[in-house]
């Protein structure tokens, strides 16, 4: 039955060990370790991050996946006081490395606003490749 495929096999609300870390589960495609399940017998590879842009912009997506997860589980499981917490540690990880990328490079928002001016529209993009120019 489908409700069944969904249930998450949970053995302990407190167990710390039930997530993956935020960068392993974003490599793996999932941070609940019980529920992963590996492709064929390849191996999950690493990723390196070119400079410190990337960097954030790897934190950032490893948290956005993070909370993407936990949301899902906590939609199904709204009683999980050590899920929640967990996502609640997440967020204020997300809002912190987010925070730090727009102030050190450029806004990823609409709602940042970090200058005295409006340059959300100021290029280059992160998906880039060539740059972008210094004004759209």
């Amino acid at each position: 039955m489908f409700f069944e495929d969904i249930i998450f096999n949970m053995n302990s609300k407190t167990d710390n060990n039930v997530l993956f870390d935020v960068d392993d589960g974003f490599r793996c495609g999932n941070m609940f370790k019980n529920e992963y399940v590996p492709y064929k017998n390849f191996k999950v590879s690493e990723i390196k991050a070119n400079n410190k842009e990337d960097e954030l912009l790897i934190k950032i997506s490893e948290m956005e996946f993070a909370l993407n997860d936990l949301s899902l589980y906590l939609d199904l499981h709204p009683d999980d006081s050590f899920m929640f917490n967990k996502f609640k540690m997440y967020v204020n990880k997300y809002k912190e490395y987010l925070e730090e990328y727009e102030r050190t490079f450029r806004p990823l928002n609409l709602s940042a606003v970090y200058n005295n001016i409006y340059d959300y529209y100021k290029n280059p993009w992160p998906w880039d490749n060539d740059g972008g120019v210094k004004y759209v």
